[in-house]
């Protein structure tokens, strides 16, 4: 079932594509904020109410898949498996936004590239040099794992439950960093962010590398392998609040001579994206293949 959703909520966005802003998390932010409010009060407990918080959402999707008129139709659950990964996933579109960071460039619009590459950049731990040669091209072998690989990972090994607990967890971190970062923060902001951060960082840890391995098969896996004992050396001690450096020195090292032999900034943002889609391709084989071999008997 949930590799008919996962090509059903692909379906979605090719045909959404041009409205793919219905997917801002507008709708949540609401109740992300009042978590990280709750979260602030908790001091000691705080851990606790952040985690608490994001499996409410799963909670009510799974309350919904288990009413009798959804648990009696298949199609009826594929589908709503479907839009919930739908709403998951992104939210912005990554391949656009970064095709868009490229045509700015190459038509000399640095200010509007500049613009664009802060959205690709967000709030990612050790992607906040600003809009360079490394830092956006960086960025996207790291906002793959959250926009995407991450929701499909635990898509397919929880279900949408576990698709939209994600998405929350990456909102919360988002949300509480930007908030540690304003001038007028309150006290425990900058608290509130790194728990946020540690507990996306233990959601994300396992699809993280997991898509590193994937960058690996997709380009050069002897240099990805290099790269990934190099973040073993010097980086392996943050553990879950790593995952982002640890995809950088994997991908950096499965794109090789491209990384390396880039000309400009937009030449290596488009051969990073062109990994990320890569490893796309071989989770969608891998995915296929195990509900293949689910069915055998």
């Amino acid at each position: 079932m949930n590799f008919i959703a996962f090509l059903a909520a692909l379906l979605i966005e090719r045909l959404m594509a041009a409205k793919l802003h219905v997917r801002e998390p507008g709708w949540l932010l609401g109740y992300v904020r009042a978590s990280l409010r709750a979260v602030a009060r908790a001091a000691a407990t705080g851990i606790v109410i952040a985690a608490l918080a994001a499996l409410v959402p799963a909670i009510l999707v799974g309350l919904v898949l288990v009413l009798p008129p959804v648990a009696a139709h298949p199609i009826l659950r594929i589908l709503i498996a479907a839009v919930v990964l739908f709403f998951s996933l992104g939210p912005r579109d990554l391949k656009r936004e970064v095709n868009d960071y490229r045509a700015l460039l190459a038509r000399g619009e640095a200010a509007a590239a500049a613009r664009v590459a802060a959205e690709i950049l967000e709030h990612d731990a050790g992607q906040r040099r600003g809009p360079g040669l490394d830092s956006v091209a960086e960025a996207i072998l790291v906002q793959a794992n959250n926009r995407l690989f991450g929701v499909l990972f635990w898509f397919a090994l929880t279900g949408p439950a576990g698709a939209i607990t994600f998405r929350v967890t990456d909102l919360m971190r988002r949300e509480a960093i930007a908030r540690a970062e304003r001038s007028d923060a309150a006290p425990r902001a900058v608290a509130v962010g790194e728990l946020c951060q540690r507990l996306h960082g233990v959601i994300a840890f396992l699809p993280a590398r997991l898509l590193a391995l994937s960058y690996g098969v997709a380009g050069s896996f002897e240099e990805s392998f290099t790269g990934w004992r190099g973040y073993l050396k010097g980086e392996s001690g943050h553990f879950f609040d790593a995952n982002d450096r640890l995809l950088v020195h994997a991908g950096r090292g499965a794109l090789g001579a491209r990384w390396e032999g880039a000309g400009d900034a937009s030449e290596r943002a488009g051969a990073a994206l062109g990994l990320t889609e890569a490893a796309f391709y071989v989770w969608l084989a891998v995915f296929a293949l195990l509900t293949v071999l689910a069915r055998i008997p």
